[in-house]
């Protein structure tokens, strides 16, 4: 009965199937700051033995700078960036490179829950992803060796890592008070990326009246009418205040916005209370990452 157990036993790991994933599967950094990244093996339905892991990392090296790798938690032995007959790694900092750890000959690592296999540490120049490509080459593969010879035991690969900068937005004042002496106020927040969402709120603005969005891809800076009209004139757009003196302008971040733009937008209102008959917001800018 041990023997024929054991048989089982050994089927059913054969059977086993270990997912590997990057975490995390997404954070917020700025650009120069340091981000790690980590290799985990998933926790299989059953337990597991892993001799060895490959891992073909991938990454825009426009986007993020590779500064290092470490082991954490698989059985040190040999690992790191190898030679490998593709040439994958003859330079690991041009966005592709493959990592490999392997267990001590006779050992194993037990993997009844997730397991880290090693940490990746990169420098962030702007928003970005981290994967893993399944192959490259003719030899790289992403797998999973189990304990019998030529074993792999790889289940499913994760999506990609996603390393976002936010955007900037920023406050350049020049609002002009207006009825009553209440000040407009202009606020932006979301990150400036592609489909993301962004909201600009207004207020404390007066009830009921037009108001002129002003958009522009450069500041202007003239003064009007005890304010400063803040951005360029490229783009006005004419609605109403609602009667609770706010105004919301959400949707999507459009695509094909390439990072390093800013634009400035202010908001000026009809005011007969105002100097001029004329009320304006702060100016902000926000920043696509």
């Amino acid at each position: 009965m041990g023997a024929l157990a054991s048989l089982v036993h050994i089927a059913l790991l054969v059977v086993a199937q270990v997912d590997l994933r990057i975490e995390p599967a997404d954070q917020v950094a700025l650009v120069g700051d340091h981000i790690e990244v980590e290799l985990v093996l998933g926790e299989p339905d059953d337990p597991e033995f892993v001799s060895a892991v490959d891992a073909i990392l991938h990454w825009d090296p426009n986007r993020l700078s590779l500064v290092s790798s470490s082991l954490a938690d698989f059985p040190p032995y040999v690992f790191g960036f190898l030679n490998d007959p593709d040439g994958i790694n003859a330079d690991v900092t041009d966005g592709e490179a493959l990592y490999t750890a392997l267990a001590p000959p006779g050992m194993s690592a037990s993997l009844t829950s997730d397991l880290v296999v090693a940490r990746f540490e990169f420098e962030v120049l702007t928003s970005a992803c981290v994967g893993l490509l399944p192959n490259l080459g003719v030899f790289g593969q992403t797998r999973v060796h189990g304990v019998v010879p030529g074993e792999t035991i790889t289940g499913a690969l994760p999506a990609d890592s996603v390393v976002e900068v936010p955007g900037t937005w920023a406050d350049l004042g020049g609002a002009a008070p207006g009825t009553g002496g209440l000040v407009p106020h202009l606020e932006g927040d979301g990150v400036l990326l592609e489909c993301e969402p962004y909201v600009v709120t207004l207020t404390d603005a007066l009830p009921n009246t037009m108001s002129f969005l002003v958009i522009g891809f450069d500041t202007l800076n003239l003064p009007f009418k005890g304010g400063i009209i803040v951005p360029d004139l490229d783009l006005i757009r004419i609605s109403t205040v609602g009667p609770t003196g706010t105004r919301v302008y959400t949707g999507p971040w459009p695509p094909g916005v390439p990072g390093g733009i800013s634009i400035y937008i202010q908001i000026w209102l009809q005011d007969p209370g105002a100097f001029g008959d004329y009320s304006a917001s702060n100016g902000i800018s926000g920043t696509t990452p």
